[in-house]
């Protein structure tokens, strides 16, 4: 609930009440009264004792305009001598402060509340509500734990130690959090809510579904508990329902701006530019301060192959927020894709400018340099990056990605480990090794080199998961599904060894149940990563559940252009949905390349007869 009704009273009736029974003005609690009813309990105080602190604290819950409030926080520092020792007096100026949007002063005021009562909840749940608003989740989960300890039924301190576990990716504790919660109330709506959100935090998407359609039988107007839900069945690929549960969240709260967003995203990815666009142009209307929205706005525009008018959007975004990056990238991608690349190059190294470390502009130089072949070119861009953000894991995959491109293995091999080292989830960088090995026929140096590394650290997951990638190449399944199982074993949401994992097993004929639930944890942890969502739409492709892959297949294939096996795998479930011209497209791109893989001689044969 928001801070200021929760800290200065308690009910209205309440504080009716006792002006009703003639309570004496100095014990009227004022706990949640909104500020229109404050005016109104306000009118009713008798004028015998307008500096009693009830009369104060009314008027400071009722200043409503900038005027209003700089007067109520006047007339209780005029009565600081008389209750500066109460908690309520100083919560009272710290909700001021707020409103002034002065959080010094609105900390220091909440700090002495508690230092003046250390035993008043009120105290130590404005000032945990006060650090949880500034995203401090340390002070704040100190300060609800102070209320929780001193009131162990309060319930609104045990939820938010359990929000704060949760966005810390401590699922176990808000798990404990939320039993404190149902053990004094089974049926608590916001408590089942949140561990609808561990659910989902931790990759257990049945689970997740059953607690937000339950939630959902108790207050089926909750828009939140329909987004949830919505994100529940995204995970599972289930894009039907997704759409479904976001339509009922935008219908109770049209301005639900993270369920538009989603919505218009899936219109996107799912070929639907026109709806995408519809939406996004109304939410940029009444929420010009959204960034998200002029960046799928923009993308939705590209997608409709209307590049003019994404670069407008995109520079309508850079004016608004002049020192983001991702608005000259942006801008960048929409000039390249008109065929500016002189405005592009501009617009990108702007970007690099404003951010160093930032991979995606970079990258764009550099398949731009190489297009121009210019390869020396490119490889000094890198470098450069590198020498300005040296930590940044993705620049050193993509200078192993110019090297392998120049045909420097062993400078490649060092890049590519150097971004693991920085990064060990980089799970690009373990495919490209692999290939690289290949490409060199370095299997067994390799796995030499890596079975020392494994023989003093049997758990090392970066030796693990490139043995897996070797032993996969060189066609020995069996090993390298040994290897990715160890990993799994420590680290069951390691995105790379389920994704490859769950391929062997699809692909092999391993357990398809199993491989379908490795490809969806794959999906999980690591929701944009192109490969992923190649592996998970291919397997529901093989299930028959064609709506669902190939809206995986797009996005793994925009993401992908250039890998012939994606394209193959996009055209046959584009086919199979009857899109003929997007599984001519998709197919022709595949068999033309020179690349070889499973399912080739398929393509050409399923391309003859669509022409």
């Amino acid at each position: 609930m928001p801070l200021a009704f929760f800290v200065i009273g308690l009910a209205l009736s309440e504080a009716r009440a006792n002006l009703d029974t003639g309570a004496p003005l100095g014990t009227i609690p004022v706990v949640g009264v909104r500020p229109e009813k404050a005016r109104l309990v306000v009118a009713l105080i008798p004028s015998r004792d307008p500096t009693g602190l009830s009369t104060l604290l009314l008027l400071a819950e009722a200043a409503k305009t900038p005027e209003e409030v700089n007067a109520a926080i006047r007339r209780l520092e005029e009565a600081r001598a008389n209750h500066g020792d109460k908690a309520k007096f100083h919560i009272a100026l710290g909700v001021l402060y707020l409103r002034k949007q002065d959080a010094t002063r609105a900390e220091s005021a909440f700090v002495e509340a508690v230092a003046k009562e250390p035993k008043s909840l009120e105290a130590h749940s404005a000032l945990g509500d006060f650090y949880r608003a500034r995203r401090d989740a340390a002070q704040a989960e100190r300060e609800y734990k102070a209320a929780a300890e001193l009131a162990p039924d309060f319930l609104p301190a045990w939820r938010r130690l359990a929000e704060i576990a949760l966005f810390e990716g401590r699922y176990d504790d808000s798990t404990k959090a939320l039993d404190a919660v149902f053990k004094r109330n089974p049926a608590d709506l916001e408590g089942h809510f949140l561990r609808g959100r561990v659910h989902i935090a931790r990759g257990e998407t049945t689970a997740a579904i059953e607690e937000f359609q339950n939630v959902l039988k108790l207050e089926p107007r909750s828009a939140p508990a329909h987004y949830q839900l919505a994100l529940a069945y995204f995970r599972t690929s289930n894009l039907r329902q997704t759409k479904a549960e976001l339509k009922a969240a935008t219908t109770i709260a049209p301005n639900f701006t993270d369920a538009i967003l989603l919505a218009a995203d899936l219109d996107i990815q799912t070929g639907a530019p026109d709806l995408a666009i519809e939406g996004l142009e109304k939410l940029v209307a009444n929420q010009p301060n959204e960034i998200r929205a002029y960046m799928l706005l923009g993308s939705a525009y590209l997608a409709k192959r209307e590049p003019a008018k994404a670069t407008e959007t995109y520079r309508t975004m850079a004016a608004k927020w002049p020192r983001d990056p991702r608005g000259p990238y942006f801008v960048g991608l929409g000039l390249r894709a008109q065929g500016n690349q002189a405005e592009a190059t501009r617009e990108f190294g702007a970007a690099l400018v404003l951010a160093p470390g930032y991979v995606d502009p970079l990258a764009q130089l550099v398949s731009m340099a190489f297009a121009e072949r210019q390869p020396d070119a490119a490889l000094r861009r890198v470098k450069k990056q590198i020498a300005l953000a040296p930590r940044v894991a993705g620049l050193h995959y993509l200078l192993g990605t110019v090297y392998q491109a120049r045909g420097e293995a062993e400078p490649a091999e060092a890049a590519y480990l150097k971004a693991l080292a920085l990064e060990p989830r980089f799970g690009a960088a373990y495919l490209q090794l692999g290939a690289l090995y290949g490409a060199t026929g370095r299997y067994e140096k390799a796995l030499a080199e890596l079975n020392k590394r494994l023989k003093a650290s049997p758990k090392d997951v970066s030796a693990l998961m490139l043995s897996g990638i070797i032993y996969e190449r060189k066609g020995d399944v069996d090993k390298a599904e040994e290897a990715y199982q160890k990993v799994l074993a420590d680290e069951p949401r390691f995105a790379p060894a389920a994704n490859n994992l769950a391929w062997l097993y699809s692909e092999h004929g391993g357990d398809q149940d199993r491989a379908l639930q490795l490809a969806q944890t794959a999906k999980e942890a690591a929701p944009d990563d192109p490969h992923i969502s190649d592996t998970l739409g291919w397997i529901l492709y093989k299930r028959g559940v064609y709506d669902q892959a190939l809206a995986l297949l797009r996005q793994s294939a925009a993401k992908l252009p250039e890998s012939a096996e994606v394209q193959y795998h996009l055209g046959m479930a584009a086919y199979r949905l009857g899109d003929k011209s997007l599984a001519r497209r998709a197919l022709g791109s595949s068999v033309d390349s020179i690349a070889t893989f499973p399912g080739k001689e398929e393509a050409r044969k399923l391309l003859g007869k669509l022409k």
